[in-house]
């Protein structure tokens, strides 16, 4: 490491760090779009009444389990393009964050599981079942009492 000009090691840097966010445009921009144009439409408001009892228990909106889906079901970045369109407050994002840093992109992590060798249901199954109490206890502290 130490025989790598210091200039050279910036420039790849640099071009690493450009190619991440390219990536992560790529995939958060049109997540976002497509949020905004679904709540232009009222299909947001509509998921939300459709969810709102299934989110009532972590104190969220219905609209906040759009991003758990994106989360729970493709990856962490979809479910922050989704979260980013949906203006909640710092609290219900902190609770979201913590849900879904426990239980995220679960259909290729239990795959990956089985694959190794790990009772990949048992751990999918703790997963959801931990960032659901997460959850629960989060909303209290984060959130507190519902208006």
């Amino acid at each position: 490491m130490g025989s790598i000009p210091i200039g050279d090691r910036v420039r790849r840097g640099l071009v690493r760090g450009r190619h991440a966010c390219f990536v992560l445009f790529r995939v958060t921009v049109p997540t976002f779009v497509a949020i905004d144009f679904l709540r232009r439409l009222g299909a947001i408001a509509a998921i939300g009444s459709f969810c709102g009892p299934a989110m009532a228990p972590f104190r969220l909106p219905g609209e906040a389990a759009i991003p758990v889906l994106l989360g729970l079901l493709l990856n962490l970045y979809t479910a922050t393009a989704a979260l980013g369109s949906l203006g909640l407050s710092g609290g219900q994002v902190t609770v979201l964050g913590l849900m879904l840093g426990l239980a995220h992109s679960l259909p290729v992590e239990t795959v990956v599981l089985h694959e190794a060798g790990a009772r990949a249901l048992r751990l999918l199954a703790y997963r959801v079942v931990m960032a659901a109490l997460v959850g629960l206890v989060a909303s209290r502290i984060a959130i507190g009492a519902p208006p």
